[in-house]
């Protein structure tokens, strides 16, 4: 069955007609949605709140921190002087000593018979050698024979000494006051010169070695107060004792050694510690961690608003960690610190401000009114 010329022309024109609108709505529609858009976030952008407080910079300690660890003031190696057996041993190992304290004997031998022939041998020649003197007064005897009795005196009296000194040298002595660190013999043991015996170590006061960088060591001077925490969270208070002239051919690293109290030598060498000096002040803030930010280059930094609500992003140098909150620098001495909305907000933009004050007058909190905007 054909449908007549004129209805055909109809319904070709009719669909003409359908295509054209469609293709008319979707011209228009996607500009419509992003201008509508763009509206939106116009308006979103203009009505950000944010909290602000108003802060002053204070003097805050300038404060360079390093690693090192604890040791000795001085240490010792014992050695024997003389030779022979082990006789007796008096302290143990770990034991603290006094200077002069007898910490093994040798065995004496004929060491006394030697002291008391060699004493004898003296008398003799000082009674030769006063003759002598009385004769050559006297002419009765030459000067060449007075000088030969002196001489012989005088030897005499040398091997006395050597006699006196290997008979003290078997009593083993403390050279100061410290911890028996090691003893290597024990009683019966031979020894010969040169042996060694035992190690002593002074811990007071205690000594903590660091090692600074070449663009800090100017910083540093001697006799500068100084604070050690030990991992075990006790503090050492102490002063730097020694900076070094030249650094470490390998790291270009300068060694600085600070010397602190010690009582009852109950911090022992080897702990690890960290080192608080303070090497002047400068102008700081003492703010929560929660207000820093990251720049779109990562550079840690606080965000701020000036006189005209623009926001302004500020680096800044993290100088301090306390309990109580971190101090950095970088921000001008008075400043408009923004204290929640920070992450909602770019530098440069426009916002609206509200203090702590404001808030406890039932002023909805920045963070959630941006929130709530944005779901609507």
């Amino acid at each position: 069955m054909k449908l007549p010329q004129n209805k055909s022309v109809l319904i070709a024109i009719s669909i003409a007609l359908v295509i054209t609108i469609w293709l008319l709505s979707g011209v228009f529609s996607p500009k419509e949605a992003k201008v509508g858009h763009s509206v939106s976030e116009d308006n979103i952008q203009k009505e950000v709140t944010v909290l602000v407080e108003n802060q002053t910079a204070h003097d805050h300690a300038d404060v360079i921190r390093l690693y090192g660890h604890t040791q000795s003031d001085r240490e010792v190696e014992i050695k024997a002087e003389t030779e022979g057996n082990i006789s007796e041993v008096l302290v143990e190992k770990g034991t603290f000593v006094k200077q002069g304290d007898i910490i093994a004997r040798i065995n004496i031998d004929d060491r006394q018979r030697t002291l008391q022939s060699a004493q004898a041998l003296v008398r003799q020649r000082q009674l030769e050698f006063e003759a002598s003197r009385k004769l050559s007064q006297k002419s009765f005897r030459s000067q060449t024979k007075l000088a030969e009795a002196e001489a012989l005196l005088n030897a005499a009296q040398a091997q006395l000494e050597s006699a006196r000194l290997d008979l003290e040298q078997t009593n083993i002595k403390a050279p100061f006051d410290g911890k028996l660190e090691s003893r290597t013999v024990e009683v019966g043991d031979y020894v010969s010169k040169g042996s060694l015996i035992a190690k002593v170590v002074d811990l007071s006061p205690i000594v903590i070695q660091v090692e600074i960088s070449e663009n800090k060591i100017s910083k540093i001077q001697d006799g500068q107060p100084a604070q050690a925490l030990l991992n075990d969270g006790r503090t050492v208070h102490g002063i730097v004792r020694f900076v070094a002239s030249t650094s470490d051919s390998s790291t270009r690293t300068y060694k600085i050694e600070i010397e602190g109290e010690n009582p009852n030598n109950e911090i022992s060498a080897g702990l690890t510690t960290q080192v608080r000096l303070e090497v002047g002040s400068q102008k700081a803030y003492r703010v929560s961690p929660a207000i820093l930010t990251l720049s779109d280059e990562g550079v840690v930094g606080v965000k701020t608003v000036d006189n005209n609500n623009i926001v302004v992003f500020h680096p800044v140098n993290l100088l301090d960690d306390t309990p109580e909150g971190i101090w950095v620098s970088g921000l001008p001495d008075t400043a408009r610190i923004i204290l929640r909305g920070q992450e909602y907000v770019s530098a440069g933009q426009t916002v609206t401000t509200v203090t702590k004050d404001q808030l406890s007058n039932d002023q909805p909190a920045p963070a959630a009114s941006l929130v709530q905007k944005q779901e609507n």
